[in-house]
Formats: C-alpha cells, sequence, structure tokens
C-alpha cells in the first residue's frame, strides 16, 4: 500500500518543515507526487473520492470533481455546537479580507465532523449566525460519505470535539499542501494561500 494513503494529511508524503517569517513550529508542507500510472487529476480523483455532498446551500455536488479540482484550496473542519467557532470564523473572515486579489483562486471549505446532527438546515442556520461571506463553503451530507472524506484529509477521530484543529492549504495542480495549526498567524495564513496560488 502506498504510504501516501496512509492519510497523506495526518503527516504529508516527505514532511518538512517550512521557514515561514512568522514563526514555523505551526506549519508542514509536502509535495504529493501521483502514481506512475495516473494522471495527477485521476489520481487526486481516486484519492480524495467524488462522493455527493450537501452545500450550506442545499446544493449537492461532488467532492473532488466539482469543488476541488484545478483549485487552490483551505480546507478546515467544524461543526455546529463547536465553542472554537466564533475565533475559527473570524480569523477565515480575516485572511479572506487580505486575499481579496486572489479571490477568483483560493476556494474556503468547511467539512462537518458531525453530519448526523449538521444537518443542512442546521449548517444553513450556522453560517446565517457567523455570516462568513461570499467564497465560502460549509458541507455536509450522508453519514457515510462525510465520514469518508473527513478519513481522507486526516480527520480521524470519530469525537466530534476531538476533531483536527488544523487548516490544510493545497494547490490540487501542483500536488503542494502545507498543513497549519488552527493558531497559525492570519499573516502566515495568507502567506501560505499566496505562495500557493502563484505556482503554475
Amino acid at each position: 500500500m502506498r504510504f501516501k494513503t496512509f492519510l497523506l494529511f495526518s503527516i504529508l508524503l516527505s514532511t518538512v518543515l517550512s521557514a515561514l517569517p512568522v514563526g514555523a513550529w505551526f506549519k508542514q508542507e509536502g509535495q504529493i507526487r501521483p502514481e506512475a500510472s495516473l494522471s495527477r487529476d485521476e489520481d487526486n480523483r481516486r484519492y480524495f473520492t467524488d462522493l455527493t455532498v450537501v452545500t450550506h446551500e442545499g446544493k449537492e455536488l461532488r467532492f473532488y470533481s466539482d469543488i476541488l479540482k484545478d483549485r487552490v484550496v483551505l480546507i478546515n473542519f467544524f461543526y455546529v455546537d463547536c465553542p472554537t467557532s466564533p475565533p475559527d470564523m473570524a480569523k477565515l473572515s480575516e485572511v479572506q479580507k487580505r486575499l481579496t486579489d486572489y479571490e477568483s483562486q483560493i476556494h474556503f471549505v468547511s467539512i462537518s465532523v458531525d453530519p448526523e446532527k449538521d444537518t443542512p438546515k442546521a449548517v444553513r442556520e450556522y453560517v446565517q449566525q457567523y455570516k462568513p461571506g461570499k467564497g465560502r463553503l460549509f458541507l455536509t451530507g450522508k453519514k457515510e460519505n462525510i465520514d469518508m472524506i473527513n478519513r481522507k484529509l486526516g480527520n480521524t477521530n470519530t469525537n466530534p470535539e476531538m476533531h483536527l484543529q488544523a487548516f490544510l492549504l493545497g494547490n490540487l495542480r501542483t500536488g503542494h499542501w502545507m498543513k497549519m495549526n488552527r493558531l497559525a498567524p492570519v499573516a502566515s495564513v495568507v502567506e501560505g494561500l499566496r505562495i500557493l496560488a502563484e505556482e503554475k
């Protein structure tokens, strides 16, 4: 079994510590290379899955083809009763404000860790409460689909309160990924996303 399938975001293949100017302790990054027999797109689709998810707007989308493909993304995890929601939402809103020149390139994706409780209606009300602005997707859906996607992204604890406390930043075209602690400074998250958005 390829090392990649051992939850590539838990450790990230070929992980190295970065040297960002604003503290390096909170970040790991690595380059994910596709299998020799597959294109990056084929490898991505197979790994991330194309399972159906439901957005906070009630739309059914395919996880890889409709949300991740060819994009630069920031992925984080949530549940509607999470006590850290206010600071997390505020931080990501500030990150977005500093990236207005990249708003068509960078997509923010929040994935439920409690899909049974986080129904589409509950997620819609959660989003209305925080008013995160344009360019954000909040995903829930069938438990088996959301659980599989969470595992693929390294969020393996089934207790919502123990979900992965990290931002996953990635360029799906280049395979360059960064994993940042949720306490990372806004400036460092912004810098990471700028680096990914400028890659060819």
